[in-house]
């Protein structure tokens, strides 16, 4: 299953954040990760990041700056409003980016 599976799917309901980290649970220490990823969509990640991009790093955070910059690279942004306003990049490439971000550095 990817990511993009869950994302905006009626049957999960999850967000850019949630979806990225509902696929990777096992990585993060939370009992109930959809749960506190569910704020972090729409620019509300911290410093605006991409929801799909914090929770990517979050995974991974030993390969944070890696993650990041290869996001940049095939999303144009790191920010949700700057992919949202100035490069147009789908939120489903995103999530499926930062998919496999985590899946590369895991």
């Amino acid at each position: 299953m990817k990511a993009t599976d869950t994302f905006r799917n009626p049957a999960y309901g999850h967000n850019c954040a949630q979806a990225v980290a509902n696929k990777w649970k096992d990585m993060y220490k939370s009992e109930d990760i959809v749960k506190d990823y569910a704020p972090y969509v729409g620019g509300k990640a911290p410093g605006g990041l991409c929801g799909a991009i914090y929770a990517a790093m979050q995974a991974v955070p030993e390969h944070a700056e890696e993650i990041r910059k290869e996001f940049i690279a095939a999303c144009g942004a790191e920010t949700c409003r700057a992919i949202k306003m100035e490069t147009g990049t789908p939120c489903n490439v995103c999530v499926d980016t930062a998919d496999r971000l985590v899946e590369k550095y895991s």
